[in-house]
């Protein structure tokens, strides 16, 4: 993947360490930030409205840990609950876990 492409819909994950990702991340918000005060209505830049995401989950942890945006409101913080509540329901994290040891 070329950073040209990072904005496209080239990825459904990128994986990358935390500086630069944080980096891509405030640059997607920034671009729909940009877009909602231009009132410029494209389904493409929705995508990047953290509100609707709510968080990022933490892998690696034994139970469901989301990490929110400072400036989250109450859409947000709901659809971080909702985040935990399917990974508890689909236990994400024994299925991780299994798939990296065989153990759950």
């Amino acid at each position: 993947m070329e950073g040209r492409d990072i904005l496209l819909a080239g990825a459904d994950v990128f994986v990358c360490e935390g500086f630069t990702g944080n980096i891509i991340l405030k640059l997607a918000e920034s671009i729909y930030d940009l877009t909602k005060r231009r009132n410029i209505d494209d389904e493409h830049f929705k995508r990047f409205n953290f509100e609707q995401y709510g968080g990022v989950p933490v892998l690696g942890v034994s139970k469901p840990v989301i990490i929110g945006h400072g400036i989250s409101h109450a859409m947000a913080f709901k659809n971080m609950i909702l985040i935990a509540q399917r990974m508890l329901e689909k236990d994400l994290l024994g299925k991780m876990k299994e798939s990296f040891t065989g153990q759950a």
